[in-house]
């Protein structure tokens, strides 16, 4: 499991601690679980599933990556993030971008 996780961090360009600040999955039990002390208990796994948007089954190395997308719609958070990184911004801006984007659907919409 931990070799998934790592790569998913890695991927993404993101380190334990921020994971730990962002989900609240220790780094005392992150580092647990990549030194076999002990095993991820299910909830904590389904946290770490959410915030890397796969499965727990993708993130266990039971399911094809494939499979383990999320395909539900981004949080406020995960948008933020996704954008403009650990930079803090105001709601008004995301909304802005939210809008920008609702207006190029819709235009891309009009024109098929």
């Amino acid at each position: 499991m931990y070799e998934i996780f790592a790569k998913l961090m890695a991927d993404r360009g993101l380190t334990s601690y921020r994971v730990a600040m962002d989900t609240g999955v220790s780094q005392a039990t992150l580092s647990d679980w990549k030194r076999g002390r002990s095993t991820p208990k299910l909830p904590k796994l389904q946290k770490l599933a959410d915030y890397f948007g796969v499965s727990i089954e993708y993130l266990m190395g039971t399911a094809a990556r494939s499979e383990g997308v999320n395909t539900a719609p981004p949080t406020d958070d995960e948008l933020k993030f996704a954008l403009f990184g650990d930079r803090q911004i105001d709601d008004e801006i995301l909304e802005e971008v939210k809008a920008f984007a609702r207006f190029t659907q819709e235009r891309r919409r009009a024109k098929k």
